[in-house]
């Protein structure tokens, strides 16, 4: 589990219970790399897409779909609010539109687009999955039970060298990490979340 805190839409942040985020042995937020959508706890889902339909209200037209929010705009998708994911320690994770949005289809000139997090009732459990993830390099230092990422053009190759733990350190901050690690021994390094 991670500690997310807050959720901010184009700078503001969401007016969420800080207790639908508390880490507990059932509640939290939790990081899964092997499927596409995320989840947002029940009680923060409606918050989250409502800021980002109202952010928007102006350029798509918003509609429900049987599961999700969608979106038909004209625009391109640079037209939606960027996201901050906010976590203990002051790590944030921005996301951009393609970042929480799918593209769904194309007519003409409009194009369709579905939020990318659904709605998991009941449980109090966010999980941040591969859609999140798409375009960044993402660090996890088992022993220390940690995890960092940062931004990266995934279409290039990735070089890590881990010879000392500093060297490790100051690679990770060219990088411009977001979460601050110490990285021990064993480092394993994501690969690139292919949505595109």
């Amino acid at each position: 589990m991670v500690n997310l805190e807050t959720i901010a839409v184009n700078g503001q942040t969401l007016t969420i219970n800080p207790q639908v985020f508390k880490t507990t042995r059932y509640r939290g937020t939790m990081v899964d790399s092997g499927t596409t959508l995320g989840y947002l706890a029940e009680e923060a889902y409606d918050i989250f897409v409502n800021a980002i339909t109202k952010a928007v209200s102006q350029h798509v037209c918003a509609f429900d779909g049987l599961t999700s929010q969608f979106y038909r705009t004209t625009s391109s998708v640079d037209i939606f609010p960027v996201v901050s994911l906010n976590f203990t320690g002051g790590a944030a994770m921005l996301l951009r539109g393609e970042d929480y949005l799918v593209q769904q289809f194309s007519i003409g000139a409009e194009t369709v687009w579905c939020m990318g997090f659904q709605k998991f009732p009941g449980r109090g459990l966010t999980i941040l999955r591969d859609m999140v993830l798409k375009d960044k390099i993402v660090i996890y230092d088992l022993a220390r039970q940690q995890i960092g990422w940062a931004s990266y053009n995934c279409s290039q190759s990735v070089k890590v060298s881990a010879t000392t733990s500093n060297a490790c350190v100051a690679s990770i901050s060219v990088w411009h990490l977001l979460l601050v690690l110490v990285i021990n021994y064993s480092v394993a390094v994501s690969r690139c979340f292919l949505l595109h």
